[in-house]
């Protein structure tokens, strides 16, 4: 077995189709390896789009993959992966390397930093494991080990292949497949006792369901909770689309002040607020204008249960989910719901939130909603849909047009479409040329606002936050997208039905008022 086919191989086995990134001089062999594997090269215009798209692969298909050259390649993608890491998407780097024997402390090679291990380094700061596969003896374990933590923790991994070892006679390590980390019975029991009792003697018991019910797939045991016990349910601001907006428990999104107010009440009113996959950030509180009783909450994370003052590690979501569901011991609630989504007023509400009700409009089922950083990401919180990838922790700029080439590929039977700011566009937009080449029919909206005007709206100087007009219809003609400029609501929803009839790329250019 020769190292890099068997590395391909096991990315495969886990549900890695495709891979992004862009080839180099000494990614050559690695490229032509991975061309051989039953894995697909996507290849896009700048490495961080390569992240970026891995991204919103792996938050749809559980693992995404980008393979990049080294130095130039792959410390260009450095920011991408840190918003991963940031928001637990599991995507594995691989890179390539000088060969070991050129690996000299005073040779200076191009596309070298400092040393030679420096990407390395740097990448340890923004994944969970990182190995440099040089020994034939170790590197299969090495594979293994990375690949378990990536697919245990649902974070970036990072793989450091040499040149000169791509094809190397490698010794495959036995019990190949990751083995997920067996949970601690007895902590679970003790969890699930003090749960049960505690939402039990509850009045006024909610859930509060955040992003990590998707990374671990739990959306259909999360319903299942709901329905049973008579739970209401708000979604965090990460969370959106975790639990169906339509359903009789849904109550809203809470966002601490800038969320719907409904869900504030019954969340911070509540005196048992059973967190399920949901963080506390600063953008998930509204700027940290919640107010959640903390002796009210029980938040169940991934891999631990904190309760009051108590903290249940080797435990987490994807046991204790479950584990409510199966014990039965929670009593059916009496919660009657008197959430009513707010109707925008189309005419008096600003154009962004009336193309977001109309984006509402559509049949949900056939797309996968996508949004930038910016007033477009804030604008979602009233976008009524099945799935929406958002940056909401992190919040790059520059994720939504790349993002919409992972999300294609992963979930090819939903058509991606993107909310993005005219400031985001300018940094990854061009990857409409890597839409068209691989035929994935993306619908993109730019916000046209002319510059970054949700920075002017947090207080900085206007003359910061201005950027070079671009003419953004001509641009996606001349990649071979179709392009339209609207001015107004109509024009929009005129544009946006040609938009979804049409089996091109389509570029719909929204003029704003600054």
């Amino acid at each position: 077995m020769r190292l890099a086919p068997y590395l391909f191989k096991r990315l495969s086995d886990l549900g890695a189709a495709h891979a992004f990134g862009i080839p180099g001089d000494v990614a050559l062999p690695l490229f032509e390896a991975l061309d051989a594997s039953p894995i697909l090269p996507i290849l896009t215009t700048h490495e961080p789009s390569a992240g970026f798209a891995a991204d919103a692969y792996a938050r749809l298909k559980g693992l995404g993959l980008a393979v990049v050259t080294y130095g130039a390649g792959a410390l260009n993608m450095v920011n991408a992966i840190g918003q991963a890491y940031a928001e637990k998407s599991p995507v594995v780097i691989v890179s390539a390397a000088p060969d070991m024997n050129t690996r000299q402390p005073d040779l200076l090679i191009h596309h070298k930093v400092k040393t030679f291990d420096t990407q390395r380094r740097i990448y340890e700061e923004v994944t969970v494991a990182n190995a440099l596969l040089d020994d034939p003896v170790t590197a299969c374990r090495e594979v293994n080990r990375v690949l378990e933590a990536v697919i245990h923790e649902k974070r970036p991994g990072y793989l450091e292949i040499p040149r000169d070892r791509v094809w190397m006679e490698v010794r495959e390590a036995q019990g190949s497949a990751p083995v997920a980390a067996a949970a601690d019975q007895m902590t679970l029991a003790e969890a699930l006792q003090e749960i049960t009792v505690r939402l039990s003697q509850s009045r006024r018991p909610v859930i509060l369901a955040g992003v990590e019910i998707m990374r671990l797939a739990l959306r259909e045991p999360l319903i299942e909770l709901a329905e049973r016990y008579n739970l209401p349910v708000a979604t965090s601001f990460m969370g959106k689309a975790v639990f169906p907006e339509h359903h009789a428990q849904f109550i809203g999104t809470y966002m601490g002040a800038a969320g719907h107010q409904y869900a504030r009440r019954l969340v911070e009113d509540s005196d048992c607020l059973l967190m399920l996959g949901a963080w506390l950030t600063d953008t998930e509180t509204g700027l940290f204008t919640s107010a959640i009783p903390r002796e009210a909450v029980i938040q169940v994370l991934a891999h631990e249960v904190l309760i009051s003052h108590h903290r249940y590690e080797g435990v987490g979501l994807g046991e204790v989910l479950p584990a409510l569901l199966e014990s039965g011991a929670v009593p059916r609630g009496e919660f009657r719901n008197e959430f009513v989504r707010e109707e925008l007023p189309r005419e008096n509400s600003s154009l962004i939130m009336r193309i977001i009700a109309a984006l509402s409009d559509l049949n949900d089922k056939l797309y996968a909603f996508i949004t930038d950083s910016g007033d477009c990401l804030f604008g979602s919180v009233e976008l009524n849909a099945e799935l929406i990838l958002n940056p909401g922790y992190y919040a790059s700029m520059g994720f939504g047009v790349p993002a919409a080439l992972g999300a294609a590929l992963a979930a090819p039977d939903r058509r991606p479409i993107v909310l993005v700011g005219d400031g985001a566009f300018q940094m990854t937009g061009m990857e409409l040329a890597t839409l068209i080449r691989y035929k994935l029919d993306a619908i993109v909206i730019v916000l046209n606002n002319g510059g970054y005007r949700s920075l002017e709206a947090l207080g900085a100087d206007p003359k910061f936050c201005c950027i070079h007009p671009w003419d953004y219809v001509a641009a996606a003609q001349a990649l071979g997208a179709v392009g339209t400029r609207v001015q107004s609501l109509d024009e929009f929803t005129s544009a946006l039905r040609a938009a979804c009839s049409r089996k091109r790329v389509s570029l719909i250019e929204v003029v704003l008022s600054p």
